[in-house]
Parts: structure tokens; C-alpha cells; sequence
């Protein structure tokens, strides 16, 4: 799994039948910046994953990949590599608060 934050959506009127219906989400994958300050950086990774739970553009999120993408009962036979499984409230590491979701 790794952290990522929605930074588009992707559209495809040609695709396979299997993933007709389903949102496309474009993810910037992100990491933990160690060292003073510890901050969210993005990796310079993109994915595309599948939407499962209605994340929003600019939202941290949660995504799973490879045979483990499969398994949610939205994608159970989807051909995926990567969906979104959660949409990100808060990160802490140690005693750093480095994200806050504002409502």
C-alpha cells in the first residue's frame, strides 16, 4: 500500500467492459520526508487507480496494488493494478501531526 494524494481524474470512452463504470482516479504517490520538519513529498510516481470509496481531487488516500487490488468487492474482476481503498483523516509519525484532513 502507499499514500497518495488525488490529483486528476482520468477518462477513457474506450476500455474494456470489465472497467466501464468504474472512476478512474490519477494518484501521486507520496513518502515520509525524515529529518527536521518531517513532511509528505511526493515520490514522482503516478498511478491510476480504480475508486472505490469516492475520493476527491486534492484528498489523501490510500491505494493498494498488484493481486491485492483485486480483492475489494468493486474490483474483484476488474483487470487493476491499483485502487483506492480509503480516503486519508489524519497522519502522525512519532509525535508530528503531517496531515490533517480540514472539513
Amino acid at each position: 500500500m502507499f499514500i497518495g494524494r488525488v490529483t486528476g481524474t482520468v477518462v477513457a470512452t474506450q476500455k474494456v467492459a470489465k472497467v466501464v463504470g468504474k472512476k478512474l482516479l490519477l494518484v501521486e504517490a507520496l513518502s515520509v520526508k525524515k529529518g527536521t520538519g518531517d513532511s509528505l513529498v511526493s515520490t514522482g510516481r503516478v498511478a491510476v487507480a480504480v475508486d472505490t470509496v469516492g475520493a476527491g481531487e486534492g484528498e489523501l488516500v490510500i491505494v493498494t496494488q498488484g493481486s491485492s487490488a483485486r480483492l475489494t468487492d468493486t474490483t474483484s474482476d476488474v483487470p487493476t493494478d491499483a485502487v483506492v481503498i480509503g480516503i486519508i483523516d489524519a497522519i502522525q509519525a512519532g509525535s508530528k501531526e503531517l496531515y490533517k484532513k480540514r472539513n
